[in-house]
């Protein structure tokens, strides 16, 4: 009898092991795919600026300021004939200053790379040529044509909002984007298939991409970053750019 006792004891520690495992693999598995349904869930995946998130602004050919304008991140600009940066100071910047070196080149490339993501994402709603008065929900929003911004434009919602305009962007004076319900500027992108102008007095949200020129007029502020491929980037007056 006692050694059938002592055998049946010594089964014990084998079962509640095995029962272990058996567990901790149920909730590894468990774990493993609510991981992968929340991955799933975002339906796209919206390309990474990489080394080109720390600038606040990034050209192709110049950057110019002229007096009074703050940019609160790097200021860089690539490698090419005639390439300039001017106007710091007066203007002031907060972050390294790349002009025409190795660093900006770099930045350049993933800024290619994620201009090209962006336009490249499923158009989800046709949007008409003028945004002022709208109040909009996160999605892909696709213009064939440019984009104009006249009056005040509402992002409603916590996800990411992706603009393609077909060719310019146009704020007019005293535009807006205004930001609701947990929408935040990191979260949007403006890809602009030309040049992009931000009016007088305009007050404007997210990372603008332009395949040629930014603009920016008197008093008009950027949170997020102004990138231009292959023109200038030109601050007019006593402009913010900060990251978001």
């Amino acid at each position: 009898m006692f050694a059938f006792l002592r055998r049946t004891t010594g089964l014990v520690p084998v079962i509640t092991v095995a029962a272990l495992l058996f567990a901790a693999c149920g909730k590894s598995s468990s774990k493993s795919s609510s991981t992968s349904s929340s991955t799933s869930s975002t339906g796209r995946v919206i390309p990474s600026l990489g080394a080109t998130s720390t600038y606040a602004i990034l050209a192709g050919s110049a950057i110019s300021c002229t007096t009074g304008a703050t940019v609160g991140g790097d200021v860089g600009l690539s490698p090419g004939s005639g390439s300039s940066i001017t106007g710091f100071p007066p203007c002031t910047q907060t972050g390294a200053q790349h002009a025409a070196d190795a660093v900006a080149a770099a930045a350049q490339l993933d800024l290619t790379a994620a201009y090209n993501g962006l336009k490249g994402l499923a158009c989800g709603t046709t949007i008409s040529a003028d945004l002022g008065g709208t109040t909009l929900a996160p999605g892909v929003y696709c213009s064939g044509s440019g984009i104009n911004l006249t009056g005040a434009l509402t992002l409603s919602g916590t996800g990411t909002y992706v603009f393609q305009a077909g060719s310019a962007l146009t704020v007019a004076t005293s535009g807006s984007v205004v930001l609701a319900n947990g929408a935040q500027a990191k979260n949007v992108y403006w890809q602009v298939g030309s040049s992009a102008t931000l009016g007088n007095g305009s007050a404007m949200k997210g990372n603008v991409v332009a395949l040629t020129s930014i603009s920016l007029g008197t008093t008009a502020n950027l949170v997020g970053r102004a990138l231009a491929r292959n023109g200038a980037v030109s601050l007019a007056g006593t402009n913010t750019i900060s990251l978001p």
